[in-house]
C-alpha cells in the first residue's frame, strides 16, 4: 500500500457486533467496549487491530510461575554463560527438565491470562534452547473455559511433535501461527463445535477463533511445555524469551530467592589415597570440579555418595576461579595458594562417610552438622577440588557431589 498521510482523525466507539465505518479519515480508531479491543484504519476503509484489552480489567498478562509433574522439573535459572547467555530480556530462564518419560512427565511454564477472547488472541514467540535433540519441542497450550459458567472448560494443544516446531540441539524459536493445522483439544464443553467437532483431532488455531463454542469462550492461562512422551528421556531445555499478542512477558522468579540443586559426578581412580591426597578422576590429567549456579547465595547442603563402603572423611575446596594448586588424583593437596585466597570461598567439611547393607555410602553436611555450612558465595560459577582427610581406598564408580544453595534473585 501507499504511504498515507495522518491528519485530522476520527475516534468511534461501539460493540463488537457493530459495522465499522468506511470513508472516514486514515488512522481513525475504533474502541470496541464489550471486547476492549482497539482498532486502526489504515486506508479509511479496511480496519486492523490495534491494542487488545481483556473482558475482566486492564491487565492481560500475569507474572509466570513453574511447575511439574512425576519426572518432569522445573526452576528458574540465571543466563550466566555461553550459549544461555545470549538470549532472554531478564536475563532469567525457565529451565524445563522432562526426565524420564512414561507418558505423564513434564515441566512447564504457567502465565495468567485475564479473560482475552479466544478470537483475540493471535500471535505468540517464544525462544528456547535444548541440551540435546528430542521428538519434542515447547509447545504452547491455550487454556480456554466459558467466562459464566467455568465448568465449561478445555486446553487447546498444540501438537509437540508437530513437523514446524523446532527440536534441535540449539537455540530454537517458534512463531506461532494460526493457520497451521496442529491444535487439537480436550475438556469439559458442553454442544458440539461446529469447526472444530472432535477432540484430539487437529485443527487451526483460526478454525478455534471461529468455532461456534470457542470463539465465545476466554483464555484464562497459557503455558509452555516440554515432556508428555512415552518413552526415552528429554533433557535440559531453556526458555528465555516469550511474546504473547506482541506482550513481552518478564521471566523470573517472584520472591527473593529460589532453591537449585547441582550434581556432577566424576569415575573414581581405583587405588588407596593418603589422607590429605586429592581425589580425582586422573593422576595426571585431573580437573577440578564446575559447578555453575548462575548466581549468587548460600549453600544449605552438600552429598556425597560412593559405590564403596568407605568411611573416609572428606572437605571439599570452592573457588571463583580455576583451582590453582593440586587437582590431580592421589596427589598431595596444597590448596589454596597464597595467590588464590582472593577467589577462595571457603571449605565444606563432610562428616564420615557411611553405608548400610549394600547401598551407597554417603555423608552429608548441613547447618546442623559439621561443615561450615551454610557458606555464601558470591560468583554465579564455582571451580571445587575434593582432598580426604583419612586416607581412603576408592573403586573404578561414580563419586558424586551434590549441593543445594538458596539462590538470591539480584
Amino acid at each position: 500500500m501507499a504511504t498515507k498521510k495522518l491528519t485530522t482523525i476520527s475516534r468511534y466507539t461501539g460493540l463488537s457486533s457493530e459495522t465499522k465505518p468506511t470513508g472516514v479519515p486514515v488512522g481513525s480508531t475504533f474502541r470496541e467496549y464489550d471486547t476492549r479491543i482497539m482498532w486502526e484504519t489504515y486506508d479509511g476503509t479496511n480496519w486492523k487491530i490495534k491494542t487488545i484489552g481483556s473482558a475482566n480489567g486492564d491487565w492481560l498478562f500475569g507474572t509466570p510461575t513453574l511447575t511439574s509433574a512425576n519426572n518432569g522439573k522445573a526452576r528458574w535459572d540465571r543466563g550466566s554463560t555461553s550459549p544461555l547467555d545470549q538470549k532472554g530480556a531478564t536475563g532469567w530462564l525457565a529451565n524445563l527438565y522432562g526426565g524420564v518419560q512414561t507418558g505423564d512427565d513434564w515441566a512447564r511454564v504457567n502465565i495468567p491470562v485475564n479473560e482475552i477472547p479466544v478470537p483475540q488472541f493471535t500471535e505468540a514467540l517464544w525462544t528456547y534452547y535444548m541440551s540435546a535433540a528430542e521428538v519434542y519441542g515447547v509447545n504452547i497450550v491455550i487454556w480456554v473455559h466459558d467466562p459464566d459458567d467455568n465448568d465449561r472448560r478445555a486446553e487447546v494443544t498444540q501438537a509437540p511433535s508437530g513437523a514446524t516446531l523446532e527440536k534441535a540441539n540449539a537455540w530454537n524459536a517458534h512463531e506461532f501461527s494460526t493457520s497451521t493445522t496442529q491444535m487439537f483439544y480436550f475438556g469439559e464443553i458442553v454442544g458440539t463445535p461446529d469447526t472444530t467437532p472432535t477432540g484430539g483431532t487437529q485443527y487451526t488455531w483460526a478454525q478455534f477463533q471461529t468455532d461456534s463454542i470457542f470463539s465465545t469462550y476466554t483464555i484464562y492461562r497459557v503455558t509452555l511445555e516440554f515432556g508428555w512422551y512415552s518413552t526415552g528421556t528429554f533433557d535440559d531445555a531453556w526458555v528465555a524469551d516469550i511474546k504473547l499478542n506482541g506482550e513481552q512477558i518478564p521471566l523470573g522468579p517472584a520472591s527473593g530467592s529460589h532453591k537449585k540443586t547441582l550434581i556432577v559426578s566424576k569415575t573414581m581412580v581405583a587405588d588407596a589415597k593418603a589422607a590429605d591426597d586429592v581425589l580425582s578422576e586422573n593422576a595426571t590429567t585431573g580437573t577440578d570440579w564446575e559447578l555453575d549456579f548462575g548466581g549468587t547465595g548460600y549453600i544449605m547442603k552438600a552429598i556425597i555418595t560412593h559405590d564403596a563402603a568407605i568411611t573416609d572423611r572428606m572437605s571439599f575446596l570452592l573457588f571463583t576461579r580455576p583451582v590453582g594448586g593440586v587437582v590431580d588424583d592421589n596427589v598431595a593437596n596444597d590448596n589454596p595458594l597464597t595467590a588464590e585466597v582472593p577467589f577462595y570461598v571457603g571449605r565444606i567439611d563432610f562428616p564420615a562417610l557411611s553405608s548400610n547393607g549394600t547401598g551407597d555410602a554417603s555423608t552429608l553436611a548441613t547447618p546442623s552438622t559439621v561443615g561450615n555450612l551454610p557458606l555464601a558465595f558470591d560468583a554465579p560459577f564455582l571451580y571445587g577440588v575434593l582432598i580426604s582427610n583419612d586416607g581412603v581406598t576408592l573403586v573404578a564408580e561414580a563419586l558424586t557431589i551434590a549441593l543445594t544453595a538458596e539462590m538470591e534473585d539480584n
